[in-house]
This record gives structure tokens, sequence and C-alpha cells, in this order.
């Protein structure tokens, strides 16, 4: 409910013109005239302006039988839509300016080309900052130690929602987590392009190709501190290193169209580990099974594939388009 305490200047409308809207609401039909502006207190020509103010909020509607105030459901979303995308163009333009500037600062004091944020919670914020801040493409490498998870997830999902790529290499270890798996299965569906790496040499996030952030400082299993690089032929160059991984990963995916129809979830998941360099113990635990199932599984996969090693399997996986 719109109440004088709480108008809709964030969206552009006047307290007065919210004034009038309200009373527009309650006589569904009214016309704009003395009565009009008798209830609200002020004059007929500041009514007007009033009224235009609410038509170009597009609140109001001009019709046959006059003025009409449209639905605030319907009209007030339009306006939150409306200013969302404003400000989502003014933050584009604010991360355009930044890179600018830092590039500024790297030219005039290379001694400023990075600089180190401390605290754990410190770095998250950092983290969402600059994953905020994507205009292009966010590009990770990923593996533990973990800050918090569930900031990674709203940041992740930030990206989808803005139709920002999202290109993620896992390590082998990220995997074997309790419910990693899964996590990153979900993400893939919502549209994460990943790859999976046995030696992913550190974590990473690199946005638009000319920024970067890693762990600087990390004690007792989580990051304490991190660095952040701006613009300059280091943040190139931890770009570069991505793109170098990323040729060499392998990729995963949830789900392959060529993969036969009688295989159940559980073997169409074990097709995506077998080539992830997950060691048997650490793949039963992810899919749920015992090591003696998850054995025969693998065994029936090797016969229907006809091969006699996981090497082989792969290659006859591949040539089949089930991986």
């Amino acid at each position: 409910m719109i109440t004088p305490d709480g108008p809709l200047d964030a969206v552009g409308v006047s307290a007065a013109a919210v004034r009038v809207y309200r009373a527009m609401l309650r006589s569904p039909g009214r016309p704009v005239d003395t009565g009009l502006a008798e209830e609200v207190g002020l004059p007929g020509a500041r009514l007007a302006d009033l009224v235009g103010e609410l038509i170009q909020a597009e609140l109001v509607e001009r019709g046959e039988g006059g003025h009409r105030a449209r639905d605030p459901k319907v009209g007030i979303a339009a306006l939150v839509r409306g200013r969302q995308e404003a400000l989502e163009q003014v933050l584009q333009a604010a991360s355009a300016l930044a890179v600018e500037y830092a590039e500024g600062i790297t030219r005039s004091e290379p001694s400023r080309l990075a600089e180190v944020v401390d605290g754990e919670r410190a770095a998250v914020d950092m983290m969402m900052e600059l994953v905020g801040s994507a205009t292009r493409e966010v590009a990770v490498l990923d593996a533990p130690p973990y800050v918090d998870h569930s900031a990674s997830a709203k940041a992740e999902q930030s990206l989808f929602d803005r139709n920002i790529r999202n290109r993620a290499i896992y390590a082998t270890a990220a995997l074997e987590l309790p419910g990693r798996y899964d996590v990153i299965m979900a993400a893939i569906r919502s549209g994460e392009q990943a790859r999976t790496l046995a030696d992913v040499p550190l974590k990473l996030i690199v946005v638009d190709g000319v920024r970067a952030l890693l762990p600087l400082s990390v004690r007792e299993g989580r990051i304490r501190s991190v660095i952040v690089v701006h613009p300059s032929l280091l943040s190139s160059a931890l770009a570069a290193l991505f793109e170098s991984l990323w040729e060499r990963a392998a990729p995963l995916r949830p789900d392959t169209p060529g993969l036969p129809d009688d295989l159940d979830e559980v073997d169409r998941a074990l097709l995506t580990l077998l080539g992830s360099g997950l060691k048997d113990e650490a793949m039963a635990r992810q899919l749920g099974v015992s090591a003696r199932t998850l054995g025969r599984r693998i065994t029936r996969l090797l016969e229907r594939l006809g091969a006699t090693s996981r090497f082989q399997a792969g290659i006859q996986a591949s040539r089949r388009g089930w991986v």
C-alpha cells in the first residue's frame, strides 16, 4: 500500500503526485476537476502539472472518457523495472570508468597496480564487487579452500541473471568434496561452461579479461586475504593462464544428447566422473554407491563400450558422442 510515509520518489515520482494518484485510485474514472483539486488540497494548475507527472511515469493513462489511474501492481512494477535497468547501466558505466581509473593509476603509480584486501569478510565483499562489475565474462579457477559458499552462489546467480558468460575450471579435489558435484552440475544446467583439471595451480577470478582476484594468505583452510590485480600486463598474464588451462581441461556436462536412453542417472554421472580424474572412492561417495557397486558399473560400461581399459572407454565414449 502506498502511504505518505512511503512515497515513490525512489522511482522518480514526487510525494505530491503520489497523493493525486491515491485519490484517483480511490475513485476510478473520476475526472480531473475542481473536486479532485479540493480533495488533494492543490490549485487546479498544480493538479494539472502533477497529473502530467503521473502520465509521464505511466501511472495514469489518457482515455476517451478522461484520465484513468493504472493498476499500481502493473504501473509501479514497470517503474521499478525501468529504474533497475537504468541503475544497471550506471553500474556498467561505473565499471568502465573504474577500469580507466585503474589503468591511469598503474601508469602513473606502478606500485598501485594491485591492492591487498585483508580479512575473510572483506575478501568476500571484494569478490562480490568484482563479479558484480563484470560486463562480458567471468572466468574462474576453482579449487579448495572456500570462503563463503552462499556468497559464491549469489555471485554466480547474478551472472546468470545478467546474461554474463561464466566459465569455470574445477580442480579434481573440488569434485571430491561432499555435495560439491551436485552444486557444479546445477550451475552447468543454469548456463555455466565448466571443465575439470587435476592440477589447477591456484584459485583465481578473472573479470572481463582485465581484472583479477586471487588468494594471498590462507590459514587453517580459510582464505584470510586476497589480492586484486588492476588492468595491467599482470592481469593479462593471469587471463592467458586461464585460457591455457581451459584448453587442457576436460569438459563437464550434465547431459549429453548422444547418450543411450537406457543409461540410468548413476551411469550418466559416472561417465562424467570417469573423465574427471577422481579416485574410485571419491566417485563412489559422489554417486552415493558402495565401492563394489561402483566397480560393477564401471565393468559394465567397459563391456558395453567394447573397451579393456578406462582410457579405451573414454575414446569409445567420445566416438559415440556419449561424452
